[in-house]
């Protein structure tokens, strides 16, 4: 059995505001681990695809890792006090790490689902249980998962950052969106 992958071109974005400005960092690099219950793939009748391999929980577990010297927002100053705030220097990487998931199908001819991820986010050196929702749908041989997610960084005892003395003020509640094809690898 093949490993399962992100396509090339999976995108992660954090998006915030501040009393300023709207701005938005992205992930120039995602790196991504899948383990399949190979045994249980291997049994089947017939070779199982992509969807019926997540549709099916055959997915044993599921890591993303963001690099925080990986996000830019394309504004030398702004990267700087994100990636203080995130305490970069300390915590090299956001990490999520699935524990399990369900798969909620609207109906049976549907060509949409919704895979809901129950695992723990670990940002800025503070882990936190959460649960992400997306959206699947099958590209070709692939699925895009695509989605968002909202957070409050005091929830991970990250202090909002300011600029210019504290004139301009983050606002807590960030939105992370992700868009992302799985495939089966090499």
């Amino acid at each position: 059995m093949n490993a399962l992958t992100f396509a090339p071109g999976a995108t992660l974005e954090l998006d915030g505001d501040s009393n300023l400005h709207r701005y938005s960092a992205k992930a120039r690099h995602i790196e991504v681990g899948v383990d399949l219950d190979e045994a249980r793939a291997a049994a089947a009748a017939t070779p199982p695809d992509l969807e019926t391999l997540v549709r099916g929980h055959f997915v044993k577990s599921f890591a993303l890792v963001v690099p925080v010297d990986q996000l830019s927002s394309g504004e030398k100053g702004l990267d700087e006090n994100m990636r203080k705030a995130l305490k970069g220097a300390q915590y090299r990487n956001i990490r999520f790490q699935m524990d399990s998931y369900d798969v909620r199908m609207p109906s049976p001819s549907a060509t949409a689902f919704t895979v809901t991820l129950h695992g723990r986010l670990s940002l800025a050196g503070v882990e936190r249980r959460i649960d992400v929702a997306a959206t699947c749908v099958r590209v070709g041989q692939g699925l895009r998962l695509s989605g968002s997610k909202e957070l409050l960084m005091t929830d991970y005892q990250i202090k909002p950052p300011t600029l210019m003395f504290g004139a301009i003020k983050t606002a807590d509640r960030i939105t992370v969106k992700f868009n992302a094809t799985l495939q089966k690898g090499t």
